[in-house]
C-alpha cells in the first residue's frame, strides 16, 4: 500500500521529531548522567504510552474524530504527568517545609512536564507518521477498501461492495 506524503505531512513530521529531540533530550539535559537518562525513560515512556492507548481508544472503539482524539488524549496525559508529580511530591512532605516555587524548582516539575510533552510528541509522530495512515478505521472512514490477502473484500460476503 503505498501512500503519497505532501510537504505539509513531512514538514508536520520533521517538527515533531524536533520537538520530541528538543523537549526530550536538549532542553531538560536528560542525558548528562544515569539517573537523569533513567527519568527521562520513564516519563517519556508512560506519556507516549498513555497518549497511544487514549489515541486508538478513541479513534477505534469510541469513533472520535481526529481532532477530539487529539484533544483528548492531550488532556489526559499532561493532566496524568501533573497529578502523578503533585503525588510525588506531596508524599515527601515538601508542601509543609517550603514554599510553592521552591517546591516547583527543585523537584524537576518542569524538566519532568517537558520530557512528559517529549513522549506525547513521539506518540502524535507515530500516529500521524504509521498507524493513522494504515489504520483499518481509517481505510474504513475513506471508503476505500484494499482487495487481495488480507483485505476487507472477499473475506466476507456481506462485505463485498458493488
Amino acid at each position: 500500500m503505498k501512500k503519497i506524503y505532501s510537504i505539509k505531512d513531512y514538514f508536520t513530521l520533521l517538527l515533531l521529531a524536533a520537538g520530541v529531540c528538543c523537549f526530550g533530550l536538549v532542553f531538560p539535559d536528560s542525558i548528562s548522567d544515569h539517573d537523569k537518562l533513567v527519568h527521562f525513560s520513564a516519563h517519556f515512556g508512560m506519556s507516549f504510552l498513555v497518549a497511544l492507548c487514549f489515541y486508538l481508544l478513541c479513534t477505534i472503539k469510541f469513533r472520535i474524530s481526529k481532532q477530539l482524539s487529539y484533544i483528548i488524549l492531550i488532556s489526559a496525559t499532561l493532566l496524568i504527568g501533573v497529578l502523578y508529580k503533585y503525588w510525588e511530591i506531596t508524599t515527601l512532605g515538601m508542601f509543609e517545609k517550603l514554599s510553592f516555587s521552591t517546591v516547583i524548582v527543585n523537584t524537576g516539575v518542569m524538566r519532568s512536564m517537558s520530557q512528559n510533552i517529549s513522549g506525547l510528541m513521539a506518540a502524535i509522530l507515530l500516529i500521524e507518521g504509521l498507524v493513522d495512515r494504515n489504520l483499518a478505521a481509517s481505510a474504513l472512514r475513506s471508503g476505500h477498501f484494499p482487495s487481495g490477502p488480507g483485505g476487507f473484500k472477499g473475506i466476507y460476503p456481506e462485505s463485498r461492495l458493488p
